[in-house]
């Protein structure tokens, strides 16, 4: 079974809730798997060095999570995405409905909408930790 996480660049906040999640799942024995991607028109984001924001991977250290795949080019949602995911999750909801609204109309009904915002609107320390409360609960839920 698939979660599916998106934010804008696929580049910083799904990345995070991906690996984090990942972990949980690894760590408990889950056959639950996530997987991450954005909704940003084009990618790469030029604002955005590298293929993780160095905020994801030191909050990952800072966990004792090894990043299982930091060396994955940011991507862009498809609807073969959405198609195989049982859980959507989009990190925030303020940002994310105009997006899938134009692109995938017809799955506004089937996305949980947290509220975590990006930078430089919301701290790192801020958001990550709302990710990772809203990652806990949704892996408890799943597990349970």
């Amino acid at each position: 079974m698939k979660v599916l996480f998106l934010c804008t660049g696929n580049y910083y906040r799904s990345r995070f809730a991906e690996e984090y999640f990942n972990h949980l799942s690894a760590n408990s024995g889950s056959s639950w798997r996530a997987v991450s991607r954005g909704l940003a028109a084009s990618f790469p984001r030029p604002r955005n060095p590298g293929t993780i924001s160095v905020h994801v991977l030191d909050a990952l250290e800072l966990r004792g999570v090894a990043a299982r795949e930091p060396d994955r080019e940011p991507c862009r949602v498809q609807l073969e995405d959405l198609d195989s995911s049982a859980v959507i999750v989009a990190l925030s909801e303020r940002e994310h409905r105009p997006l899938l609204a134009s692109a995938f109309p017809d799955w506004l009904d089937r996305i949980q909408w947290w509220e975590v915002g990006d930078l430089p609107l919301e701290s790192v320390e801020s958001a990550l930790a709302k990710i990772e409360q809203g990652v806990h609960r949704l892996h408890a839920q799943l597990a349970g």
